[in-house]
């Protein structure tokens, strides 16, 4: 059996107050799915629920993935963002299937674009997708492949992001390459002239920020591993705590790991969308860290 790197992503536009119930995700037909981690944006406190293979639901309540009373924490939001909340043991969906959800709403306003991600990995028969994997014969040395993308600009409306297609992260011919995790943020501390007054004094600077980009991860021959884009700090982590967006800027800052790896042979390639919806800012250059192992063939 094949196990792919896979994230589900239920999008609710417009959640309204006292919230949702039984809210269908409709799963791929090409496999059956293997969820291990649920991750929410914009839910908070607010909870939420959803049912298991069997119809039943997998908690008695709402529940959340968010840490409750973190010191740190605004006093206006009591708690914070985690990484997701793991599912052990794994729940096996079948091909096709639904996941169904309950997402609670308790602040008395309408929630914009609430997101609840689940993921884990697609199981396939031998031979039904590309698979590369490790040689018989191999050395094995810590690896990172940097992405620059630079010029990401904003929005023209709320429905109108800006959007690079296809970003491509070539593998060198010297070795073959898994990705195991990958870090993503704007990579500088600022720009003088700015608003933010650093501690003790001095000029000050306006950090280099963004609220609303999304990626889609694509193999080679364009199959995405998500069913839609996915907020660039769930994907990736970030290096720099400034640079987030709703939930993650008072998040972790680790990197995000990608379970299973992505094995990616050399000469060959990995392809990113990028979709930025924030409609005030500055233009952006995004600088991608990919890593794992370089994997090198022997006789």
């Amino acid at each position: 059996m094949i196990e792919r790197h896979q994230d589900y992503q239920l999008t609710i536009p417009s959640l309204p107050a006292g919230g949702l119930k039984e809210v269908p995700l409709t799963l791929d037909t090409d496999a059956p799915f293997l969820l291990r981690l649920v991750k929410s944006r914009k839910i908070r406190l607010n909870g939420w629920n959803f049912q298991t293979p069997r119809k039943a639901y997998q908690s008695s309540d709402l529940r959340t993935d968010w840490f409750f009373g973190y010191t740190s924490a605004p006093a206006a939001v009591p708690g914070r963002a985690s990484r997701g909340a793991h599912i052990y043991p794994e729940l096996v969906y079948p091909v096709g299937s639904q996941i169904v959800v309950d997402v609670g709403n308790a602040t008395g306003e309408t929630i914009t674009n609430a997101r609840l991600l689940f993921r884990g990995s697609k199981l396939y028969r031998d031979g039904v997708v590309n698979a590369p994997t490790y040689p018989a014969k191999m050395s094995v040395l810590p690896g990172c492949y940097p992405v620059v993308v630079t010029g990401i600009g904003l929005a023209s409306s709320a429905t109108a992001p800006f959007i690079l297609r296809d970003v491509p992260l070539n593998i060198f011919q010297d070795a073959d390459f898994v990705y195991r995790y990958g870090v993503a943020d704007p990579f500088t501390l600022g720009v003088e002239g700015g608003v933010v007054p650093p501690p003790g004094g001095g000029p000050s600077f306006t950090p280099a920020t963004y609220g609303e980009i999304y990626v889609l991860i694509k193999d080679e021959s364009r199959k995405p591993y998500s069913n839609e884009p996915i907020h660039i700090n769930d994907l990736f982590g970030q290096g720099m705590p400034t640079a987030g967006g709703d939930d993650s800027s008072s998040g972790p800052n680790f990197p995000g790991l990608i379970t299973p790896e992505i094995y990616l042979e050399r000469q060959h390639a990995l392809y990113l969308d990028i979709f930025r919806y924030d409609t005030t800012g500055v233009t952006l250059d995004l600088h991608f860290r990919f890593q794992g192992m370089k994997v090198f063939h022997r006789s």
